[in-house]
């Protein structure tokens, strides 16, 4: 099937920063900045940059739906604004342009699928969420052309190879020769209303890393034996029960978690992840994944008694959560060495690095800091439902 767009006319705009990125012709730029701060209008506006010639490009996000809702959603709009008429082949997942210029869109979250073209430039939207590897194989991939570059934007998520090859390795700055590195604060888009950076209500290390775009250490991990490694991997579930872990959010994130289990194993097979829901948007969604999945039970915030109720009515069995966050990190990290997460659930991988305990803490008298944790709140319900003791019945 082929989407044909109609275009409108706009004008596109860049502030000095952005500016500055889309033209830079080193080999890895990176665009690396708060929330809102204009990261994939960036990333598309390079693209757009080098469609006067004929070349072979890439797209990659950390997953599928990340690429289609997020980053080509806005690439679209872009190219509709300019008036430059194009067609995607969404069977293929490619985008062609009247002069042979032709673009391979692609998901990250098993990075061997992105081996095999060779491309003039290639870009990699919430660089973040993407393993080491899967950039690794896009990089190995730019090699052809008359500039091949390859080109990064994001948000920070702790000190990762990110860090490493932009800051730790480079100068940190918009002029270095291979890796310039531009830091660009939520507050620096003039697009975003006043207040906005404000209204988040984010505070510490917390807001360097979400608004102003640092590579932030964060000290007092909740969950240190987790590791990428050993941790994250596909995994055969088939036979496996399944349960939901729901936690709800307003501001927030709502985070809904699959959790295969067998044994003592556990897998966390998929994620959805998302801002700005409604309760009927959320009430669809834990609907959606029930029908999907077809799990034993749903685990759920007990604070969300509208959210239970409307479910329960829906005939979806329902489980409020024990929602003690001190015997949920213990039963979290009793299940680590036995723990597995899908590739395609980049955001709790994230939190899994981020999670921490307040400044100073001992850890274990101390609630962890209330934020980087909507997945995890997730899996702690499911998981804690789980571990509860079974009820004997007969005589003992």
């Amino acid at each position: 099937m082929v989407a044909q767009r109609q275009p409108r006319t706009v004008e596109l705009r860049l502030f000095p920063r952005q500016l500055r990125f889309v033209q830079n012709p080193a080999k890895y730029p990176a665009y690396i900045g708060g929330i809102g701060s204009g990261k994939s209008f960036a990333g598309g506006a390079k693209v757009i940059s080098r469609l006067g010639r004929t070349e072979l490009g890439g797209i990659f996000a950390p997953t599928y739906p990340m690429l289609r809702d997020s980053t080509l959603e806005g690439f679209f709009r872009l190219l509709d604004d300019l008036t430059i008429p194009y067609e995607h082949v969404k069977s293929e997942n490619t985008i062609t342009f009247a002069n042979g210029h032709k673009i391979l869109c692609r998901s990250l979250e098993d990075p061997d699928k992105a081996r095999g073209p060779n491309l003039d430039y290639a870009w990699v939207d919430e660089v973040g969420y993407v393993s080491g590897k899967g950039w690794q194989i896009v990089k190995g991939r730019v090699r052809v052309g008359v500039n091949p570059q390859a080109w990064v934007t994001g948000t920070p998520k702790g000190r990762n190879y990110v860090w490493e090859e932009w800051e730790r390795d480079a100068t940190g700055s918009e002029f270095d020769p291979t890796h310039p590195l531009y830091r660009v604060h939520t507050d620096e888009n003039p697009e975003l209303p006043d207040g906005f950076s404000e209204s988040l209500g984010y505070s510490g290390v917390f807001a360097q890393q979400e608004l102003g775009g640092e590579f932030v250490a964060f000290e007092g991990l909740v969950y240190p034996g987790f590791r990428r490694t050993e941790n994250v991997r596909h995994v055969d579930c088939d036979g496996w029960a399944t349960v939901l872990g729901l936690d709800v959010g307003t501001r927030n994130p709502t985070a809904l978690l699959v959790l295969r289990h067998s044994g003592d194993k556990r897998h966390v097979a998929a994620e959805r992840y998302q801002r700005g829901m409604s309760s009927d948007d959320i009430t669809d969604a834990a609907v959606a994944a029930w029908e999907q999945y077809t799990p034993d039970f749903m685990v759920i915030d007990p604070s969300a008694a509208g959210l239970i109720t409307s479910l329960q009515q829906r005939g979806i069995r329902v489980r409020k959560a024990v929602n003690d966050v001190l015997i949920g990190v213990s039963t979290v990290t009793s299940v680590l060495p036995d723990l597995t997460v899908d590739p395609s659930c980049v955001n709790l991988i994230a939190e899994f690095g981020a999670y921490r305990y307040p400044e100073g803490s001992r850890g274990n008298s101390d609630n962890p800091v209330k934020e980087n944790d909507h997945a995890l709140d997730a899996l702690r319900y499911a998981l804690m439902e789980l571990d509860k003791p079974k009820k004997r019945i007969g005589m003992w």
